[in-house]
């Protein structure tokens, strides 16, 4: 196992040598039984190495109507940050599964399947205008994995968990087969609260001294407080921001 792994570093240093004649890269430190690709990435460094790591992942198209990605299925120009660094691809968010991919342009045959890369690493993503990061453990309001940044500021935070549900059967639209439904989940976070959002009570809540501010806000302002109204909850959150709770 060794040999081939030597072997695959040989290789992989020619080519670096050929790519950056300049550059020289030693392999005496290495432990052949580490994972090579941080050996890599420690060697010639990070910010000379394209986005290339991650498997195919193919598309299965399992729905006639609708899909399991954010807003819609075609490749989006967007912003992702992968182990400290930022780079600009097309990518794709499958809510469903909760996974980011990218399209693999390292090769014209492969261009159109998507690539998976590790998640865990992927710190951030912009797609459109909407914001996601990673949350894993107690940073995570739910389930580890990406939360939407609908708000944010030091004292109070609104994450938004995207996901979708499969129906397998005829819809009330008439549709048969699979359908995928858009689902949201609300968070409001501050510095000694995770409140899940379904109404204007997960403010009273957080503020609990400052009810009837809320209530004289929203009832002044129109607003609905509830999942899908981002409008309204980033309009309140704000109010709360300039207040200066904590």
């Amino acid at each position: 196992m060794k040999f081939f792994k030597a072997l695959f570093i040989f290789i992989l240093t020619s080519f670096t040598t050929l790519y950056n004649a300049m550059g020289q890269y030693s392999v005496s430190t290495l432990d052949l039984d580490d994972h090579v690709t941080i050996w890599y990435d420690s060697m010639i460094g990070q910010e000379n190495i394209g986005l290339i790591e991650g498997t195919l992942y193919p598309f299965l198209n399992k729905s006639l109507h609708s899909h399991e990605y954010f807003i819609e299925k075609n490749w989006q120009l967007g912003r992702l940050t992968y182990k400290g660094q930022t780079f600009e691809v097309n990518m794709l968010y499958n809510t469903f599964h909760d996974l980011l991919l990218i399209q693999n342009a390292t090769n014209s045959s492969t261009k159109m399947e998507p690539l998976k890369l590790a998640q865990y690493l992927i710190s951030d993503f912009e797609i459109g205008d909407k914001i996601f990061k990673r949350l894993d453990g107690i940073e995570a309001p739910e389930i580890p994995g990406f939360y939407q940044v609908l708000f944010e500021a030091p004292e109070i935070n609104i994450l938004v968990r995207r996901a979708k549900n499969k129906v397998i059967g005829t819809t009330s639209e008439g549709n048969s087969g699979v359908t995928y439904y858009p689902l949201a989940s609300y968070f409001l976070m501050t510095k000694n609260h995770q409140i899940k959002i379904n109404n204007k009570s997960a403010f009273f809540k957080a503020y609990p001294s400052h009810k009837q501010e809320i209530r004289d806000f929203i009832g002044s302002n129109g607003l609905l407080i509830k999942p899908n109204q981002d409008r309204d909850i980033k309009k309140l959150a704000m109010y709360c921001h300039q207040m200066k709770w904590e």
